[in-house]
């Protein structure tokens, strides 16, 4: 068994360097009047997006709540999308991982609108998970076979299989899971 890392491509380290920015700022405002100011203004909010601040449908995904949030959220991409920016190109990658981040936030408005699941048109959504489960779903579909080593698990999973298990906790968290995460916007990543 061989460990590699992937490369740090020229989207993926401006990615991750902006995101890092981003958190640095916010954690740094933290529950101010600035830090409640940035969330009103950049989180997904979707009576916010409905009423004309439509880029927030872009700027939730470098949003972040917590470190864990951003470690794992800028993990998956480095692991996962670097292999799609080289494969495909800077402006294909960007294409499509913003296009994943719209549709879990569009995802996201229409399912509080309608009601469903708990969610509301008044609860922030933060995090690029939207864009990242776009990205491993497209993993599990192309690089089916590919073997990805769960760290730090001493073992082995085909793609296909981590994505398959990936969707259904995604699913299975969006009908019982705790309130208020984004799960919603998990599966319309995936969907998109």
């Amino acid at each position: 068994m061989s460990l590699s890392f992937p490369p740090f491509t020229k989207a993926i380290k401006w990615l991750l360097i902006i995101n890092g920015v981003i958190f640095l700022v916010t954690a740094l405002a933290g529950h101010t009047a600035v830090g409640r100011e940035i969330t009103t203004l950049f989180a997904l909010i979707p009576v916010m997006v409905t009423h004309g601040y439509v880029y927030q449908v872009v700027t939730y995904a470098f949003l972040h709540s917590g470190l864990g949030h951003i470690l794992f959220n800028m993990l998956a991409l480095w692991m996962f999308g670097s292999q799609f920016e080289m494969d495909w190109g800077t402006q294909r990658f960007l294409e499509f991982y913003f296009f994943c981040v719209i549709g879990a936030a569009l995802s996201t408005i229409a399912v509080s609108y309608a009601g469903l699941l708990g969610l509301s048109p008044l609860v922030p959504t933060v995090g690029s998970s939207g864009g990242i489960y776009g990205i491993l779903l497209a993993f599990g579909i192309i690089y089916a076979d590919r073997e990805i080593m769960l760290f730090p698990f001493p073992f082995t999973i085909k793609a296909k299989y981590f994505v398959i298990g990936l969707v259904f906790i995604a699913v299975y968290m969006s009908i019982s899971g705790p309130a208020g995460v984004a799960y919603v916007a998990h599966l319309g990543g995936l969907v998109f």
